[in-house]
């Protein structure tokens, strides 16, 4: 009877791990007070410009930004955010002398709230006096957008929730604003090395509520993140966008965009 309990209990165990490794968790952004994390975005931007050569092998724009990011207060779950641009290189290929160059986004400060799920309350840009009004508006237009959403209630691995949200595409454009519309799924928790990491993928279209304004998108947006559950931040994020968006003669300019965003040491 002894040996027959004992495997019982084994048998159960055996059975117990599986579902154990996947229980539901909490997803949450929770950063402490005073948590300071060093982040490097890469972004690799492919267009077909009217009127100018094309080399799908080389990408048309590229851009790193190394930032810090400072928690600098809690309340009710409401997170105070400072993200100072440290440094940033940009090089524009063809477009050179199109647009500045060079490294045109240090000092830049957004400050931003948030709440646990990752929605943005409100957002403020600090430029430097000498800043390019072109840069300063484009990241005002972005400081709002959120840059992921956590689902309010416990998720298991292929459990899935969408979001959607906007991005002002700027008056001197024609107005209106992009629509992003993402749906994430919970892939999988993994919990053997330190701290447990979740891995989100999410999947996606890009619309307008103004088709005919200057760089108005329409496309799909795939993309990975890895979050820290125990640090409450993000890890890794990697997404792609591809997209029709409307250029200034009102045609039609196929763009391709992949941005890496890694935690630094």
């Amino acid at each position: 009877m002894i040996r027959l309990s004992a495997a019982v209990l084994i048998a159960a165990a055996l059975f117990a791990a599986p579902a154990a490794a996947q229980q539901a968790v909490l997803l949450r952004y929770a950063p402490p007070a005073g948590q300071v994390s060093h982040y490097r975005t890469a972004s690799q931007t492919w267009m077909q410009i009217p009127g100018m050569p094309s080399d799908s092998t080389r990408p048309t724009m590229t851009r790193t930004l190394y930032q810090t990011r400072t928690v600098t207060a809690v309340e009710a779950g409401t997170r105070t955010v400072t993200t100072t641009v440290d440094s940033s290189v940009q090089d524009l290929g063809p477009m050179t002398g199109m647009m500045p160059g060079g490294d045109i986004f240090r000092g830049i400060t957004i400050t931003q709230r948030l709440d646990s799920l990752g929605d943005v309350s409100s957002a403020d840009v600090t430029t430097p006096p000498d800043a390019n009004p072109m840069i300063a508006q484009a990241m005002r237009s972005q400081a709002s957008q959120r840059q992921f959403l956590l689902p309010a209630r416990r998720v298991s691995p292929g459990d899935t929730w969408t979001s959607s949200d906007t991005m002002p595409l700027g008056e001197a454009q024609g107005g209106g604003h992009a629509i992003i519309e993402l749906t994430y799924t919970l892939v999988k928790v993994d919990r053997s090395g330190g701290s447990p990491l979740a891995t989100i993928s999410m999947t996606g279209a890009m619309s307008s509520d103004n088709p005919g304004a200057q760089g108005a998108p329409q496309g799909q947006m795939t993309g990975t993140m890895v979050f820290d559950l125990d640090a409450g931040r993000l890890a890794h994020s990697t997404t792609t966008m591809t997209a029709q968006v409307q250029s200034p003669d009102g045609g039609q300019m196929p763009v391709r965009t992949v941005s890496t965003t890694d935690l630094l040491p």
